[in-house]
């Protein structure tokens, strides 16, 4: 049977059966939780989005059903085990006209392949993916955590140059978890803001290596943080900080690269520094700003594809923007308790670039949630004609239990 959206309805009664079973079993474990929440806890959520890519003069209709399980075990008091499974299915034109969509799709492994496609073909693509998979135990001071994970050293919110170990795309909005990496972190907390912290990434070569340490201090009124590891070939020395200026928010990440064996990721240069600061402030009538400025000394004015690929993870730290320059400032606002709205802008200082996304979230009910979201990308395209490269409209429904 095709269950493409242009050929046939079926493909609206598989997303209703699929809907029907999952939630009783979402409600199954919401009661176990109830009834023994210190052993096992169960929470997740389940979207359905449709997405609207305009792509010069061609409309591309995309449809998705996500659903996130994360659950807790808590054998005794030092020990919790973590598990957390993504389920997406998607169905429309991309999953049928793109080539390998389903390897693009599934490529947001670590060391581990934790997904499978369990469904790969023209009509339909059903992902499985535990992105979360690990143990963490906890004993006074001491916090020691195996399996994928994610290691989040950034502080800011469009960039993060600290974020050595599994960068993410501001792009990929429907993705809030961001992805983890297959690793082993020691933690020691030696105050109430301070800390040290080691982690290693597994790899089976130096290409994919990632081992670093981490020191995070409050001193003047700043959480402050130094960094220093090999990433990927590379001695890797940062700096980041979080505190702020009279009423406004600062924070700011600095990485310096020195390639020490030549990998796949730092064969076009020997030294690299990447640095992103930011500036927010929240007003008491609930409207917040958020700037931000980033630099990539191995960037360019004019790079032959500015704009990554929408929703797929960078490869490392070094692709969070192709760019010399990169700016960004995001105002949002609650206008009533049911409605919330934001804009975010995304340009590129000398260049034509630059990228639009308005939304507006609407609290239906309690625990569901209507989102409204654009991406317009505007530049210029591979003949060197400005115009929009992408523009792309999404419609939400989010159910959180």
């Amino acid at each position: 049977m095709d269950l493409s959206f242009r050929t046939s309805p079926g493909n609206m009664f598989l997303r209703i059966v699929i809907v029907l079973i999952l939630i009783p079993f979402a409600n199954l474990f919401a009661q176990d939780e109830q009834a023994s929440p210190k052993k096992l806890n169960m929470k997740g959520y389940l979207k359905e989005m449709a997405s609207f890519n305009y792509y010069g003069d061609s409309l591309l209709f995309q449809n998705l059903v996500h659903n996130r399980l994360n659950f807790a075990w808590y054998p005794n008091k030092e020990l919790t085990v973590y598990v957390e499974l993504r389920t997406r299915l998607l169905m429309g034109d991309l999953v049928r006209d793109v080539p390998n969509y389903g390897k693009l799709v599934d490529s947001n492994n670590d060391y581990f392949d934790l997904s499978i496609n369990a469904i790969d073909s023209k009509s339909a693509l059903l992902n499985i993916m535990a992105d979360r998979a690990y143990l963490q135990w906890s004993h006074n001071n001491w916090e020691i955590k195996a399996g994928r994970q994610r290691i989040n050293w950034g502080v800011n919110l469009a960039w993060n140059p600290n974020d050595w170990f599994n960068a993410y795309s501001f792009y990929d909005f429907d993705y809030e978890e961001r992805p983890g990496s297959d690793a082993l972190r020691i933690s020691r907390y030696t105050g109430v803001a301070s800390s040290v912290e080691v982690a290693a990434k597994m790899s089976e070569d130096i290409d994919h290596f990632v081992g670093a340490g981490m020191w995070k201090v409050n001193k003047f009124n700043y959480d402050l943080q130094t960094l220093a590891g090999l990433v990927q070939g590379d001695l890797a020395l940062g700096l980041g900080w979080a505190g702020n200026l009279k009423k406004a928010g600062f924070k700011g990440e600095l990485t310096l690269f020195n390639k020490i064996t030549e990998t796949q990721y730092n064969g076009a240069y020997d030294k690299m520094f990447l640095g992103a600061i930011s500036i927010d402030y929240a007003f008491e009538n609930s409207f917040y700003l958020n700037g931000s400025v980033m630099y990539n000394s191995q960037g360019s004015i004019h790079p032959p594809l500015g704009f990554p690929v929408v929703g797929l993870r960078p490869g490392t730290v070094r692709d969070l923007s192709p760019y010399i320059w990169s700016s960004f400032l995001q105002s949002t606002y609650q206008i009533s308790p049911l409605f919330y709205t934001g804009l975010a802008l995304i340009g590129y200082p000398g260049s034509d670039s630059f990228f639009i996304n308005p939304s507006l979230t609407i609290s239906a009910m309690q625990n569901l949630d209507v989102d409204m979201i654009g991406q317009l990308f505007y530049g210029n395209d591979l003949n060197g004609n400005f115009g929009s490269i992408l523009k792309a409209g999404y419609v939400r429904l989010k159910w959180s239990f």
